[in-house]
């Protein structure tokens, strides 16, 4: 059986997730492909991700790809959140989704009562009114984008004031087989995928979690079943799923051990690069961070006690923060600020960095005002 060290995985996964070799610019949309997708239910964050993996991309370059190109696409895939895709594999994603709920598009479930986040209850909705509300999503969207207040209001025309405040709540009710369009001002729209993309084309959902697991274990593996279900999918992926998934794929995969743990990687897919200095600036919700579910790997005791004491960290945990990245291993803290024409940036490491990193810190932050067109200003703590 292959062996690797900790180091090791680190390494092939900062590889993999283009955080040691940066990509080029004409490479935007490959880089998106090879992560499984960018989290994006913060659009500053998906951008600045990218901007730690590609040279010289601008804001305006990820924009063109998502509002005029199209070759990017944002919708609720992992997890039930926001994240960015190519626009040709929506449909994988989205079959893939549905292999795991166990819902077939058509299917459309009732609904329980509701408690929003400001204390509303709202009523349950039958099967059939689900239906109808859907259906009518799709009507109203027939050719055109619309803002969630306008789309609420064509819906209520069509069926009656019974979801309004539900399509209004800011969730994903009935919008989370939609793409979004472009933004208005801070206001998002939404879409039909079947309209927005060019050749939109259904896929078997079976085939597509395949797809997806392989993915997921070319770029963040070695992994296990649990890892895999944690990092794609709710409550509604069991166990006993996952493990399922994983048998299915057989002989596609070779199991390997990485310091006396157990986890698999693709059939093959054994080689582990030497660990090389690196140093970056990972925004909340990194995907490198997402994907790392062996977590005391990733985050030593000093990093988790920063973590502890941060607002959303306490919450949220690794995800939730932003953390500077030496060597594949969190290494301390660090916040944005826009101030006019300038980005604060004030970085907070556990512990004291050499010089050369201080030098690759100055360029991250150079980089990061490259990217928003601001003028960095770089703090240490």
């Amino acid at each position: 059986m292959v062996s690797a060290t900790w180091d090791e995985v680190r390494a092939r996964r900062l590889a993999r997730s283009s955080l040691a070799d940066r990509a080029n610019a004409d490479g935007l949309v490959e880089v998106v492909r090879d992560l499984g997708g960018i989290h994006a239910q913060v659009q500053a964050s998906a951008e600045l991700q990218l901007a730690t993996r590609v040279d010289g991309l601008t804001q305006k370059d990820v924009r063109e790809e998502l509002w005029e190109r199209r070759r990017l696409v944002k919708a609720w895939t992992l997890r039930g959140t926001l994240h960015l895709h190519p626009a040709g594999e929506l449909a994988l994603w989205y079959a893939a989704r549905r292999a795991v709920a166990g819902v077939a598009p058509d299917d459309d479930g009732g609904l329980d009562a509701w408690r929003d986040p400001a204390g509303v209850l709202h009523p349950p909705l039958g099967r059939d009114d689900v239906r109808a509300i859907r259906e009518a999503v799709w009507d109203a969207l027939d050719g055109r984008c619309l803002l969630r207040e306008e789309l609420a209001e064509e819906v209520v025309k069509r069926v009656g004031p019974g979801p309004k405040e539900r399509l209004l709540s800011g969730f994903a009710f009935f919008t989370g087989e939609l793409v979004q369009g472009p933004p208005q001002g801070v206001k998002v729209t939404f879409a039909r995928p079947d309209q927005w993309i060019d050749g939109w084309q259904e896929v078997d959902e079976q085939e597509a979690l395949a797809e997806v697991c392989r993915r997921y274990l070319h770029t963040y593996g070695p992994a296990r079943p649990g890892d895999f279900r944690e990092w794609f999918s709710s409550r509604a992926f069991r166990a006993p799923q996952a493990r399922a998934l994983f048998d299915s794929l057989g002989d596609q995969l070779e199991e390997i051990e990485v310091e006396g743990r157990r986890a698999n990687v693709l059939a093959g897919d054994t080689v582990f690069p030497k660990p090389q200095p690196s140093l970056r600036l990972l925004p909340e919700y990194d995907v490198y961070i997402m994907g790392f579910r062996e977590r005391e790997h990733l985050v030593p005791e000093p990093v988790r006690e920063q973590i502890g004491a941060d607002r959303r960290g306490r919450y949220e945990g690794p995800a939730g923060v932003r953390l500077l990245i030496v060597d594949g291993v969190a290494a301390g803290l660090w916040a944005r600020k826009k101030r006019g024409k300038r980005i604060e940036l004030q970085v907070t490491p556990a512990r004291r960095l050499t010089r050369p990193q201080r030098t690759v810190l100055d360029a991250e932050a150079d980089r990061i005002g490259a990217f928003t067109g601001l003028e960095p200003v770089l703090a240490l703590e």
